[in-house]
């Protein structure tokens, strides 16, 4: 786990392993919440992280969705190119239908392939970055600091 602190935010990351020695590791099962002191603002917070079993796991899932929506367009997009060339009758409308249902899952396969391709690598497996309050509850909202 690493802080940074920037004039206007702090960013903490966490690296898919399990850890620096002497530092906090991952749980072996399930999730835990672990507490550690902000540098920056001297708060105490806490974030969950999930064990290095499921984070792998989400973060291979992700990749392969993100990879086969991608992989999609190499139908969608040609059915896409061919139909639309077509000329149609005056009075026949299900060939816009089907134009249009192909260039909607054409868009959404580009945009949501690479959302969940550039997430998957992304994606530690840490969540939930939250103040402790002095009764021991976690804050919702975590002004001035992100978790990448």
């Amino acid at each position: 786990m690493s802080i940074q602190a920037d004039l206007a935010s702090t960013t903490v990351r966490w690296s898919l392993g399990s850890g620096a020695p002497g530092g906090p590791s991952r749980p072996r099962e399930g999730d835990e919440v672990m507490p550690f002191t902000c540098h920056r603002c001297r708060r105490t917070m806490s974030i969950t992280v999930e064990s290095l079993a499921k984070a792998r796991l989400k973060k291979r899932v992700y990749i392969v969705v993100g990879w086969l929506l991608l992989l999609s367009l190499l139908v969608t997009v040609p059915m896409l190119v061919h139909l639309g060339g077509q000329t149609s009758d005056e009075n026949d409308d299900s060939g816009a239908a089907v134009v249009g249902l192909l260039f909607l899952l054409s868009t959404l396969g580009f945009i949501l392939g690479f959302t969940f391709a550039a997430l998957g690598h992304k994606y530690q497996g840490v969540k939930k970055l939250r103040y402790i309050r002095p009764d021991g509850r976690g804050t919702v909202w975590v002004k001035g600091h992100r978790l990448f």
